[in-house]
This record gives structure tokens, C-alpha cells and sequence, in this order.
């Protein structure tokens, strides 16, 4: 399919701010794959990425469902002291209608891999982040890195998920990149029909896969990927970290990615990991937004746990006995 046969899956395009025109900056271009739902996780990464690139300028864009008036108040706020363009791109409910559902996972998915046709005249080149990342670095040498070779570069996952699925998925070179972290060269990822090759894979599979995009990706583009130093995606899982452990993130690291279904705006998600987190979170516009509570009784116990660990005894026991009951009537009701 064609860049344009693609922009009519859109069922609208709206700018929200363009002020690249005063700045003579270099400028990069990166996309997020969201609902409303993620606005905040967005933003926060979106602050951290601008307060560590200050020799760089940035265009935003932003793939998914439409964001509410409060969330876009809030991304204005980022362009007051930056060189910012932010452009939302809202797909049609019957976009990805045709193409197969990948069990729990939502369509949603499928947003990264119609990006590079979309974007296809805007940039060659196309940074995608997943919205539970945290900058702590410069972009200058990836922004100036030539992947011309490449349909993309990416960052190896965790040594344990490699020894898990490059076997499942027969996976040759012993690599299986994380997919939060994506530099894309567009004119390649076009040439190659890399976008029909991963839905080939994904309606062609035998059995379901553990993470369908990822997993596709992995299998497509074995070959044609350059895999970059894990300091540009520093792979973490808050719930396997205990609260004290102390975890040793080299100096270098660029970007965090907090994995899991445990997120670092969750109450529940405490100890350092989320700490560095909360560092950003303050000082950025979505400081007065208070972090979810625990629902499930699994997250009240992980939340009473951790306090107890910070000292806060009192609190710890209230939280704990929330997670009894909760857990007691769950079982009682089935």
C-alpha cells in the first residue's frame, strides 16, 4: 500500500503547536502510540526528553484515539520553554478492522507499524517510544547516527527474555530487541513492505504469540536491524525489584523503560526505580496529578509491603488489611 492509502485509515489530523520555525535547531521526530489513558505516561517522557536535549528540537506525533481537552492543555505547557511541534493523528474505529485480534491485546498495537508511511514525507527517520519511558540523556549522536543500512535499530531485551524466545520464536542470531525503543529509517522500512510483512506474520502464526507486535517485529526484521548499546533502553520491571534493592543503572543510560504491568506512576511502584521517575514527574505539568491507587488485592499487598519498608507502619497495616479482604471476598465469591 501507498503513504496515502495509509493516511486514510486517519480520521483526523490536528496540530496543537508549531514553534520550530524560531528555532534553528536540529530537529528530531518522534512517535507514541497511545490512548488517553497513556496522555500522562506520554507527557512525563516527552518533559524528560526536552529537559536533556536542550541542543535539540523536537516534533511530537502522537498516533491513537483522541486526547481530552486537559491532557492537550498539558502538552502545550511543554512548548513554552522548548522548540516544540506536537501533532495528534486520530484513527478511524474501523482502521485495523481486517487485520487479526492478538488475543488480550487491543488494536492498538498495530499504531507503530502504520507510522513510517504516514510520516513518510515529513521524515527519514523516526524515533517511536512507548509511554512508560524516561529520558535521562542526550539524542545528538542517535539524532546524527546513519542507520541507512537498516530498516531499523533497536536495543537487545533482557537476557532472560532472549533465552526464552529467540528458542520460540527460532530465532537464529540468539537477538530479540525490545520493541519500546524504535529508530525506524522510513525509506528502507517502505522499500522493504516491512509494515505487510509483520501483519503477514501476525495472521500466518501457528500459535499466539506472547507479544505479537514485538514478537513479529523480531521475526521480520532479523536481519535487518542494528542493534544498539542497552544504554538506549535500559529495560526494567519495577515488581521484580524489591522495594530496598538497590539497582545499578550505568551512568550512561539515555532512556529507562519501565516494562511490566506495574507502571512508576503507580502507588504501588515504589523504591528507586520509580524515584528517578517521580523526579520528572514533579517538576513537570502533570506534578498535581496524584498517582493511581491500588485496586486489585495483588497491588495492595505489593503497596503495604512497600511502605512498610519506607517505615510507614501505620499505613502499611491499613493497606494490608484492605488486601485481606479484598482477597478473602474474591475468593468467597467464586
Amino acid at each position: 500500500m501507498s503513504d496515502h492509502e495509509y493516511m486514510s485509515y486517519l480520521e483526523h489530523k490536528e496540530e496543537l503547536v508549531n514553534n520550530l520555525g524560531d528555532s534553528s535547531l536540529p530537529v528530531v521526530h518522534i512517535a507514541f502510540g497511545i490512548n488517553n489513558a497513556y496522555a500522562r505516561g506520554m507527557g512525563v517522557t516527552v518533559f524528560s526528553v526536552l529537559k536533556n536535549n536542550p541542543d535539540l528540537a523536537f516534533h511530537i506525533h502522537i498516533f491513537g484515539s483522541a486526547l481530552d481537552e486537559i491532557s492537550k492543555s498539558r502538552l502545550l505547557e511543554l512548548a513554552a520553554k522548548h522548540p516544540l511541534a506536537i501533532t495528534c493523528y486520530v484513527f478511524k474505529e474501523s482502521a485495523f478492522t481486517d487485520l487479526p485480534l492478538m488475543g488480550r491485546y487491543p488494536q492498538a498495537i498495530y499504531y507503530r507499524l502504520f507510522t513510517p508511511y504516514i510520516l513518510s514525507g515529513v521524515t527519514s527517520k523516526l524515533l517511536y517510544l512507548d509511554a512508560d519511558t524516561l529520558c535521562l540523556g542526550s539524542y545528538k549522536e542517535l539524532s546524527e547516527m546513519d542507520i541507512s543500512p537498516y530498516t531499523l535499530a533497536a536495543v537487545n531485551d533482557t537476557q532472560r527474555a532472549r533465552n526464552k524466545l529467540c528458542s520460540q520464536l527460532s530465532l537464529t542470531k540468539g537477538n530479540y530487541f525490545n520493541s519500546g525503543f524504535l529508530y525506524i529509517n522510513i525509506p528502507q522500512w517502505l522499500e522493504k513492505n516491512t509494515t505487510e510483512r509483520i501483519i503477514r506474520t501476525l495472521s500466518l502464526q501457528e500459535r499466539e504469540f506472547k507479544f505479537p507486535d514485538q514478537d513479529a517485529l523480531n521475526i521480520v526484521l532479523e536481519h535487518e536491524v542494528l542493534l544498539l548499546p542497552k544504554r538506549y533502553n535500559f529495560v526494567c520491571d519495577i515488581i521484580l525489584n524489591k522495594v530496598g534493592k538497590r539497582v545499578d543503572i550505568p551512568k550512561d543510560t539515555i532512556l529507562i523503560h519501565y516494562t511490566g504491568k506495574c507502571k512508576p506512576w503507580h502507588l504501588w511502584g515504589m523504591g528507586e526505580l520509580a524515584d528517578i521517575y517521580d523526579q520528572y514527574y514533579a517538576q513537570s505539568p502533570w506534578h498535581a496529578v496524584p498517582h493511581d491507587v491500588p485496586v486489585s488485592y495483588k497491588e495492595m499487598k505489593r503497596y503495604a509491603q512497600a511502605l512498610w519498608h519506607k517505615g510507614r507502619y501505620l499505613t502499611s497495616l491499613r493497606w494490608m488489611t484492605k488486601y485481606m479482604n479484598n482477597k478473602i471476598f474474591r475468593k468467597s465469591s467464586l
